[in-house]
Protein backbone atom coordinates (compact mmCIF):
# COMPACT_ATOMS: atom_id res chain seq x y z
CA UNK A 1 0.00 0.00 0.00
CA UNK A 2 1.02 3.42 -0.70
CA UNK A 3 1.95 5.40 2.53
CA UNK A 4 2.00 9.56 2.93
CA UNK A 5 3.82 9.18 6.24
CA UNK A 6 3.23 12.10 7.74
CA UNK A 7 4.79 12.66 11.31
CA UNK A 8 1.23 11.74 12.63
CA UNK A 9 0.84 8.50 11.31
CA UNK A 10 4.81 7.73 11.83
CA UNK A 11 4.20 8.34 15.38
CA UNK A 12 0.46 6.33 15.00
CA UNK A 13 2.49 3.04 13.55
CA UNK A 14 5.63 3.01 15.68
CA UNK A 15 3.11 3.11 18.79
CA UNK A 16 1.62 0.51 17.83
CA UNK A 17 4.65 -1.39 16.99
CA UNK A 18 6.28 -0.72 19.91
CA UNK A 19 2.80 -2.12 21.76
CA UNK A 20 3.24 -5.19 19.12
CA UNK A 21 -0.48 -4.69 18.11
CA UNK A 22 -1.64 -5.66 14.46
CA UNK A 23 -3.87 -3.03 12.74
CA UNK A 24 -6.79 -5.37 13.26
CA UNK A 25 -6.39 -5.37 16.88
CA UNK A 26 -5.65 -1.49 17.55
CA UNK A 27 -9.06 -0.97 15.39
CA UNK A 28 -11.10 -3.56 16.96
CA UNK A 29 -9.75 -2.28 20.38
CA UNK A 30 -10.45 1.45 19.35
CA UNK A 31 -13.92 0.19 18.02
CA UNK A 32 -12.96 1.18 14.09
CA UNK A 33 -12.89 -0.39 10.64
CA UNK A 34 -9.19 -1.68 9.98
CA UNK A 35 -9.32 0.21 6.75
CA UNK A 36 -10.72 3.31 8.64
CA UNK A 37 -7.23 2.95 10.98
CA UNK A 38 -4.96 1.51 8.33
CA UNK A 39 -5.85 4.88 6.75
CA UNK A 40 -4.81 6.68 9.26
CA UNK A 41 -1.32 5.10 9.53
CA UNK A 42 -0.37 5.35 6.12
CA UNK A 43 -1.18 8.73 6.11
CA UNK A 44 -4.24 8.64 3.51
CA UNK A 45 -6.43 10.56 5.98
CA UNK A 46 -4.89 13.19 8.72
CA UNK A 47 -5.97 11.88 12.00
CA UNK A 48 -6.63 15.96 12.83
CA UNK A 49 -9.50 15.63 10.73
CA UNK A 50 -11.11 12.28 12.05
CA UNK A 51 -13.54 12.45 14.93
CA UNK A 52 -12.39 13.21 18.06
CA UNK A 53 -14.16 9.91 19.26
CA UNK A 54 -11.73 7.87 16.76
CA UNK A 55 -8.77 10.12 17.06
CA UNK A 56 -9.27 9.90 21.38
CA UNK A 57 -10.12 5.81 20.80
CA UNK A 58 -6.99 5.34 18.76
CA UNK A 59 -4.61 7.25 21.03
CA UNK A 60 -6.05 5.59 24.21
CA UNK A 61 -5.68 2.17 22.40
CA UNK A 62 -1.64 3.02 21.62
CA UNK A 63 -0.97 5.17 24.67
CA UNK A 64 -0.17 8.31 22.54
CA UNK A 65 -0.79 11.78 24.13
CA UNK A 66 -3.88 12.75 21.71
CA UNK A 67 -2.25 16.79 22.25
CA UNK A 68 1.39 15.48 21.11
CA UNK A 69 -0.02 13.64 18.56
CA UNK A 70 -2.27 16.49 17.20
CA UNK A 71 0.81 19.55 18.02
CA UNK A 72 3.73 18.07 18.21
CA UNK A 73 6.32 20.29 18.41
CA UNK A 74 4.22 23.55 17.72
CA UNK A 75 3.57 22.89 21.62
CA UNK A 76 6.57 22.65 22.66
CA UNK A 77 7.56 26.26 20.70
CA UNK A 78 4.63 27.85 22.09
CA UNK A 79 5.34 26.86 25.73
CA UNK A 80 9.01 27.87 24.97
CA UNK A 81 7.61 31.63 23.61
CA UNK A 82 5.58 32.51 26.62
CA UNK A 83 8.19 31.50 29.12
Amino acid sequence: MKTNATREARMLRNARLEKGYTQQEVATKAGIQIKAYQRLEYGERDIRNASMRIGLSVCTVLGIDPVALVLGNKKQRQRSASD
